[in-house]
């Protein structure tokens, strides 16, 4: 093996693809000339079979969707760290905030500027506090950094000192090479508060009313200053959790998802507690959050005895846009604590809803394969949609009406698809459980390992 000398690249697809076309024609009679050749086919299946797995393993192998007897999948390098969050600028620029877990170690936020091939350290937080990064474009961002407040704890809600940890900012303005700290002052009412951002200036959040942190009611505040100063705009509609996902389309139009959960919480019997239902599960604002109105939106007819999850929705150009939702069942047997048997997991079915109006009127439900919690999706157009689920692919280039679905990582594996992994159509990152990271310039026909950074503890 000492003279061994590695095969062009591709050997392994060039052998599997060519066995069908090889020309062998079956001897009028066996014999030992038949047998050699039959031999040497099954020995370079073999080669070629190992090489796939060994270099599939090691995560430098790009597998092509239809990829002759279901070879196995992509298998990209794990980090000795968790990925707590990441962006994504371009083909070649992204970040990462990992957490080091060993001895409560450090946060750490690296970047990349030629697809992963080399990563820079950029910010650390030393005490191994959490923290959280956004980029508007490839060269303004902010980076938040949660510490320890000054302020003794309270029984108070939203007095100062009630909680331990506040926010701290940080702006850059030339993609992460300076960073100056936003001296904002702290507001204790909106610790914690959903926010979003539409632009760099343009953001609303929900705050919560000092009387009830966990229940409905509070108001909706805008700032278009980034953050410096807020007003209240409106108010949280009745019946909408503040558990709600808010998000805009445009500086009027906003949304709020509220997810109908039923808790499947039993007596002692093992019989089902009483649920009140949700006004609405959706709410629109048109005129930048001053009111709200709730939307009727077309649910399976499973979702009225079961718990209902949305995401916020989608649109194209406009008018026309789509909405997830999912629909989850209990176990299918009631099983009380220290029963000693593992708890059963209920069933999942994921909907897509869509709109040509601008979310006025919606279509009826329709069942998908994968999406939100089972791997999430792309959505490039009104029509052509990607989904995970697991380790696989589905695609539609007709609205959900016909699907193709294929196996892309190594079984064990589950893509992590969300918005902003999504660069344009081409370009997609995806993380891969909580330490690896694809990606596809040829939008998801193709995906190839991202190898993680090596960080210095």
């Amino acid at each position: 093996m000492a003279e061994y000398e590695a095969p062009r690249p591709g050997l392994a697809e060039r052998v599997l693809r060519n066995l069908p076309q090889a020309g062998l024609r079956p001897a009028r009679r066996p014999g030992h000339a038949t047998l050699q050749t039959l031999a040497v086919v099954v020995a370079a299946l073999v080669v070629a079979l190992a090489m796939v797995g060994i270099r599939a393993a090691k995560g430098d192998l790009a597998l092509p969707a239809g990829l002759p007897l279901g070879i196995g999948g992509l298998h990209p390098p794990a980090a000795s760290y968790f990925i707590a969050d990441a962006q994504f600028l371009s083909a070649d620029t992204a970040w990462i905030m990992a957490q080091l877990h060993e001895h409560n170690g450090p946060t750490v936020f690296m970047k990349t500027t030629d697809a992963g091939r080399t990563w820079q350290e950029i910010f650390r937080i030393p005490d191994g506090s959490s923290g959280s990064l956004h980029f508007w474009n490839a060269r303004d961002g902010e980076l938040t950094e949660m510490v320890p407040s000054t302020l003794p704890p309270t029984k108070t809600p939203g007095a100062p000192g009630s909680s331990n940890m506040v926010p701290r900012f940080y702006r850059t303005q030339d993609g992460g090479i300076h960073w100056r700290l936003v001296d904002r002052p702290v507001d204790w009412a909106a610790t914690g508060a959903q926010s979003y951002f539409l632009d760099q200036q343009q953001g609303w959040r929900i705050v919560p009313s000092l009387a009830g942190r966990t229940s409905s009611g509070g108001t909706v505040q805008r700032t278009q200053d980034g953050g410096e100063h807020w007003t209240t705009v409106g108010a949280v509609p009745a019946g909408a959790s503040l558990g709600s996902n808010l998000t805009f389309t445009d500086q009027q139009t906003g949304w709020l998802t509220a997810n109908g959960s039923k808790s499947y919480a039993w007596d002692a019997q093992g019989h089902p507690l009483p649920f009140a239902a949700p006004a609405a599960l959706l709410y629109v604002t048109r005129d930048g959050g001053r009111t709200w109105a709730p939307v009727d939106l077309p649910l399976p007819a499973e979702a009225a005895a079961n718990d209902v999850r949305l995401e916020s929705p989608v649109f194209f150009g406009g008018l026309n846009g789509l909405l997830e939702l999912e629909v989850m069942g209990p176990a299918p047997t009631f099983q009380p604590e220290g029963a000693g048997k593992p708890a059963e997991k209920g069933w999942m079915h994921s909907y897509v809803v869509t709109t040509s109006d601008g979310g006025r009127q919606w279509s009826a439900a329709m069942r998908t394969p994968g999406g939100l919690q089972e791997g999430g999706a792309f959505f490039f157009d009104a029509r052509h949609w990607l989904m995970a689920s697991g380790p696989d692919l589905s695609e539609t280039m007709d609205g959900g009406r016909t699907w193709t679905t294929r196996q892309v990582l190594a079984d064990g594996l589950a893509f992590s698809l969300a918005p902003w992994n999504y660069i344009d159509d081409r370009t997609i990152w995806s993380q891969v459980g909580p330490d690896r990271l694809v990606r596809s310039t040829d939008g998801g026909a193709h995906w190839t390992s991202v190898t993680p950074p090596a960080i210095d503890r």
